[in-house]
Order: C-alpha cells, then structure tokens, then sequence
C-alpha cells in the first residue's frame, strides 16, 4: 500500500498544474464579465436616463468613477485571459486526442524522477477531461537501501479521478482498480533505536496529496514481502475491496474497513467488514499461520520475539463514526509451540520488559491462550506506512502482559504499570542516544 499512495500522490501533481492555470484563466475572465454587468447595472443604466434628460452629470469624483477605472482594468485582464483560456484548452485537447499516449508517457516521467522510480506500460486509454486512464501491462520498480525497494507489474490498472476536487482537497478517486499483480516489495531494516524501530517513532508515508478512493478493488496479488536481508513471506491476495481507502489512513482503512481474502505463505487469513447504523464490525481470522511467516515483516514486540511454532488468531472489533473514532477490539491469540526470545542485539530495557511475557510463553512449552480486549484511536494509524507501526504493537503488549498477570494470579493493574514504565524507559532510553549533545 505504501507504493501505491507515494506513486499516486505524484501521479496527481502532474494534474494539478493544468487545473490551477485553466481555474485562474476562467477567474479572470468571469470577473471582467461580472464587473461590466455591474458597470453596466449601476452607470450605464442611470447615463442613459440623464442624457434622455438633457441634463449633463456635473463632473465629480464618486464611486462611479472607481467602479468604471476597475472595468477598463479588466478590460486589459480579458483579452489575454481569453487567448490563455483558448491555448490552454486547445493543447490539453491536442494532447487527449492526438498524443494521449505520449502525454501519459511523460507525466509517468515526472512521477518516476520525484520518486526514483521506474515506471512503465505497454499501453493505456482514458481522457484527459474525464479523469479515467486505464493501463495494461504497468509496472513499477524502486532500488534503494533506504527506502522501500519494489518491482511490481499490474496486468491491468485503472482510475477514474474526479478532476473537480483537484481544487478542493482532499482529492477524490471515484474508483480505482488492479489486478494480477506480481513482483516483490522489501523494506530496509533500520538501526536499532532509528525512526520505525522500536522505541523510535514509527514509519511514516509521505504523500505530498492527500486523497481518498472511495472503491478500492484489488485481485490476484500475489508478491513477496521482506524486511532487509530476511528471507520473504509470500502474499497472496485473491481480493481486496475497501470504501474507502484515505491516503493518510492507509494501514487504518485496509485493517478496519475492507474485506480481504488471501494468503500468507500458503495459510488462509480474512478480514471481513460490515457496516452498522453508527459505524462498523471487523473480524480478522488468521488460523494455523506460522510463526515464522509473521515475524518476517513484524518485527515489533510482542510478535518480535516469537521464533517457531504456529499462530491462530482471532480478532473482533467494533467502532462508531464520530471525532475521534475508537476501536474496541476482542483478541484471542493461540500459540501452539511456540518459542519466545529477544534478539541478540535487544538492550537492558527490552530484555526487562520481555522477561515475564518470555518466562511464561516458554514455560508452558508454546502452548497458550491469550485472550484479551483493547482499545485503540484512529488517529495512532494517521500516515503509517506499515503493519509494524509502533502504536499497534504497544498497545497489545500492555494488553498481553495483563493477560499473562491475570492467568498466572497475578496483579494485573501491577503488570500494567511495569510493562508501561518499561516502554517508556525503553523509549527515553534510546532517544538520549539519539539526540547528541548541546554543542556537538
């Protein structure tokens, strides 16, 4: 998802040039138009009275005369605005009609140079007036060690833009839709302590536009997913639809208010969503899917320190319309034998806040039943750019760690209170390492 907001976010600059001149150009001319019918209206009407009259106006300065110096600099304004109005129109039919194909080529262009990225297609359709394009064959292929890197190819991709909202953000795909994707998408692994990582903020997209999709449809996806130099889980997505999907609540929208069904290294997983009066229901059923297979691409805590054994995991949530929209969310995790262990390059702080979460895991030899309820704010998911986003994550560690506490008789509201002063050491912890000091 994230490639698909960057790459569109681009797409749409290149339009918003041709809009903005063609909206100035009609704005002026309108406004001379509108002040000769008020000339007209308050002057012209009254001149022809008094001349009818026989009696000369005496000569004096009023708001006549203001009115009438304003309409003859309009008069200067409508002339050239007219002859842009006209070249403008007429090259952006030139190039719908005769070279709609080349047009696209070079917005594809541009898009490729701001983004470092290349992008192709063996043909495409649509209108420039309309706002559809239609691509067969496009392909999309990044190198970068830190960034996102990705080759992708769509057999088919296609968009109906509304061009009237490139004036009135946000801007507004009618629909898009893709399908048999193929390729590969990988992310860097950032340094410990490094922005995304644990303790550090989380990773962001930075989409210049903001816009929203109000149909998503995907099919047939079928890529591999890393996280730096570990071995890819294959993602399989048979279908993907989501009303809508925003591009500053990506992660959000795909968790909350889409329908999914796919696979993740061959084992089925769904997320189905209804609407209700207020709001809607999500259910996310992930069952029998190896522990290995998550850990590739989350590498947060608590799922970070899993390493073997198989996951089934069950997940219900409810959540209202409103300013801020909270998510009440029913989670029933089933470890069957798993292993937990914080990786070797885990500072004091994380080692102490895995300690008891890791003891009991492993002390019942991978075999636990977690189940537990939480609730999380739409606004922690503004302009993630990944499931390992830090919010998530946190957030269900707190809720584990209760769970443990309450299975193992223990104080719960004690747990709580540990596993958030561990967190937030944790995070003090690395941001003194990562701000020098006053002076440096």
């Amino acid at each position: 998802m994230e490639a698909l907001v960057v790459l569109l976010a681009e797409f749409l600059t290149a339009f918003l040039v041709p809009a903005l001149i063609l909206a100035a150009e009609l704005a002026a001319l309108l406004l001379t138009l509108l002040l000769d019918l008020v000339l007209w209206l308050f002057v012209g009407k009254r001149r022809s009275a008094s001349s009818s009259k026989g009696t000369p106006s005496a000569p004096r300065r009023s708001w006549k005369d203001t009115l009438q110096n304003w309409a003859a600099a309009a008069q200067l304004v409508r002339k050239p605005a007219l002859i842009g109005l006209a070249l403008t129109t007429g090259i952006l039919a030139l190039a719908n009609t005769v070279f709609f194909e080349r047009t696209v080529r070079l917005i594809l262009a541009m898009v490729g140079q701001r983004t470092g990225t290349e992008l192709a297609f063996t043909s495409v359709s649509g209108n420039l007036f309309s706002g559809r394009f239609a691509f067969q064959d496009l392909s999309a292929r990044r190198v970068s060690d830190t960034r996102s890197s990705f080759d992708l190819k769509a057999r088919n991709f296609s968009v109906d833009l509304d061009l009237l909202t490139l004036l009135d953000p946000p801007i507004v795909f009618d629909k898009l839709s893709v399908d048999s994707v193929t390729g590969t998408f990988r992310q860097p692994e950032k340094p410990r302590g490094a922005a995304g990582q644990n303790g550090g903020s989380a990773e962001r997209i930075k989409a210049k536009r903001k816009f929203v999709i109000e149909n998503l449809a995907m099919s047939d996806v079928n890529v591999a997913i890393s996280r730096g130099e570990g071995a890819p889980a294959a993602i399989l997505l048979k279908s993907v639809t989501s009303t809508p999907f925003r591009s500053n609540y990506a992660i959000f929208d795909t968790l909350f208010r889409s329908n999914v069904s796919g696979q993740i290294d061959g084992h089925d997983i769904s997320i189905s969503t209804q609407r209700t009066d207020s709001g809607r229901t999500t259910q996310w059923r992930m069952p029998d899917l190896p522990v290995a297979s998550v850990s590739r691409f989350v590498t947060k805590p608590p799922i970070g320190w899993l390493r073997e054994g198989v996951l089934n995991i069950s997940v219900d949530d409810r959540w209202s319309r409103g300013n801020q929209t909270e998510i009440d969310m029913d989670w029933n995790i089933r470890m069957q034998g798993a292993r937990a262990e914080v990786s070797e390059d885990a500072g004091a702080m994380e080692r102490m806040l895995a300690v008891p979460i890791i003891s009991y895991i492993n002390s019942r030899d991978g075999n636990v039943d977690l189940r537990f309820k939480l609730v999380m704010d739409e606004s922690q998911f503004e302009n993630m750019a990944s499931l390992d986003a830090r919010a998530l994550w946190d957030t269900l560690l707190r809720s584990m760690a209760s769970s443990i506490a309450t299975s193992t008789g223990g104080d719960t509201e004690d747990a709580r209170q540990a596993v958030d002063k561990a967190v937030e050491g944790f995070k003090s912890f690395l941001d003194r390492h990562r701000k020098p000091p006053i002076g440096e």
